[in-house]
């Protein structure tokens, strides 16, 4: 439950999940976050008139405090920004999700697998969609009939798994990361963008839809010269020109696909528009984009960030973040750019991070109260060489042995001190 409350009566222990501004307005680093100090009330205060506390992921009781900070018994109570959940149908959408269209029906999500049990299934999935899609992409650069059947049955698979725990997928998908096959960027955005419309409370239907538009928007590209795709250098115009190309050569494929839902042919044609008209193939602006064109956009772009390109290294994926936040507006639209990191975390599962104790570890899931307090795979000493027996550390739990509390130190590149997180995890 959100409930509006002054920023002059908030206190430690309370979990803000909404303020009264954009959250890029203002200094604080991710969309929701547990209030730890004076120094966070502070905060709050100077850039906040009120904001929305969550009372399920608070560790203070929030109606005690806003008695004790000044709410006589028996005056009106803070005003809950949210129905009661028998009240509507838009139970859980917030004002940071006001983009998505009032007919959508809002269903809310909940962890029911831990991702050790989900890693098996997702894996098997992982699997499943890879082999169905390489089979996609040799039928459409053969120029035979797509069996888009396949794709529908493990798109299906894919968000029961991401239903049941969105971070086993998503650990997969980075250590699993295809450097040579062009259809391994699609499924990394099917992923992150199933990731996000959970995360934004989208139906069922709709997570499927989001799935199919990541795995196909780029099967484009097989027709294109595969000596420009793994170019080492800058584009001239004229190779930019065909690039650009692979949108509508896979549109004009699949616009008489039957029972291909409209939405899913929408995003495809719209992954490469920006906010500022600057992006193709029709130079949309703004308004013009829709919901999971946008959306598209978003996760394909941070899918390119943070994976190997002829051109270009891959960054780490909190330095992804933090360029695409920074473009702010001008080319993507700047609340999902927001719940976008909110979905996968500014450390996101699957990610390389230095501790402060100088050790390397693998980012294996999230701890929703802290978001800078994941749980972590552990897989070199405080001297980068390899650890032989890699071990589990809850940073918002350590254990005893640590005489300091570890935190995360930084962000890594895939591979950096020479470390391979896939030995770890796959055969």
């Amino acid at each position: 439950m959100h409930t509006k409350i002054s920023s002059s009566r908030l206190v430690t222990g309370m979990y803000v999940a909404d303020l009264d501004r954009p959250w890029v307005d203002t200094p604080f680093l991710f969309q929701g976050f547990l209030i730890e100090n004076d120094d966070h009330v502070l905060q709050l205060q100077k850039y906040c008139k009120f904001v929305l506390v969550d009372s399920e992921l608070s560790t203070a009781n929030v109606q005690n405090s806003i008695l004790t900070y000044g709410e006589e018994p028996g005056q009106n109570k803070p005003e809950s920004i949210l129905p009661s959940e028998d009240a509507s149908d838009d139970v859980g959408l917030s004002l940071q999700t006001s983009f998505i269209p009032a007919s959508v029906k809002i269903t809310p999500f909940k962890n029911i697998t831990p991702v050790e049990a989900e890693l098996v299934p997702a894996g098997e999935t992982y699997t499943r969609t890879t082999e169905a899609l390489g089979e996609i992409f040799r039928d459409f650069a053969s120029d035979e009939h797509l069996a888009l059947q396949d794709v529908e049955v493990v798109i299906q698979d894919m968000v029961e798994s991401m239903i049941r725990n969105p971070d086993a997928l998503m650990l997969l998908s980075r250590l699993r990361q295809e450097d040579e096959v062009v259809y391994g960027h699609g499924l990394n955005v099917a992923i992150y963008l199933v990731a996000l419309g959970r995360h934004l409370s989208l139906p069922k239907n709709m997570l499927e839809r989001l799935g199919t538009i990541g795995l196909l928007l780029d099967i484009g590209k097989t027709k294109l010269p595969r000596e420009l795709l793994q170019k080492n250098g800058r584009l001239t115009s004229e190779e930019f020109e065909t690039i650009k190309s692979h949108v509508p050569i896979c549109l004009d494929i699949l616009k008489d696909t039957p029972s291909l839902h409209p939405d899913i042919l929408e995003g495809i044609a719209q992954h490469h528009e920006r906010e500022n008209g600057s992006g193709y193939p029709a130079g949309l602006s703004k308004g013009e984009i829709s919901l999971f064109g946008r959306m598209a956009a978003i996760a394909d772009t941070f899918s390119a960030l943070t994976n190997p390109r002829p051109y270009a290294e891959p960054v780490p994926a909190y330095q992804a973040l933090q360029t695409m936040a920074n473009w702010g507006s001008e080319f993507f639209h700047a609340p999902i750019v927001e719940q976008f990191i909110h979905a996968i975390g500014i450390f996101p599962v699957g990610s390389m991070v230095e501790l402060s104790t100088g050790e390397v570890a693998v980012v294996i899931s999230h701890n929703k109260v802290r978001r800078l307090k994941p749980r972590v795979l552990i897989i070199s000493g405080k001297d980068k060489t390899p650890s032989k027996n890699p071990t589990t550390l809850d940073l918002l739990h350590p254990p005893g042995t640590y005489k300091t509390l570890p935190s995360i130190l930084s962000g890594l590149p895939t591979g950096a001190y020479g470390l391979n997180p896939r030995e770890y995890y796959l055969g």
